[in-house]
């Protein structure tokens, strides 16, 4: 079955990126991250790490009205924590959403 889980993150500081808990890996299901999406603002960057390795590094524009959704394939063995979140290269006072679309079995 094909689910989705969103986030609110507040825009970091210029330079900075602001990483948020999004999904882990369980014991006993096995989730796998098929898509991502996030508001389309340029020069700030949607960023996915997987524990420590960095797995998305994508421009925010690239993500538009007519192709919102970036494809994964991304699966999450158990204890995997994913973290998602924004590099800002300015000060901005925004919220961005970010939604994953996973699936999970078991």
């Amino acid at each position: 079955m094909l689910k989705y889980k969103r986030v609110n993150i507040v825009a970091p500081q210029a330079g900075s990126d602001n990483l948020v808990d999004m999904i882990a890996g369980m014991a006993g299901k096995n989730r796998h991250i098929v898509s991502i999406a996030c508001n389309a603002y340029p020069t700030n960057y949607l960023r996915v790490y997987r524990d420590a390795e960095q797995i998305v590094d994508c421009d925010c524009v690239n993500l538009t009205d007519e192709a919102p959704w970036l494809p994964m394939d991304l699966p999450l063995a158990e204890g995997q924590q994913v973290k998602v979140g924004i590099y800002a290269p300015e000060n901005y006072t925004l919220t961005f959403q970010i939604t994953i679309g996973y699936t999970e079995t078991g």
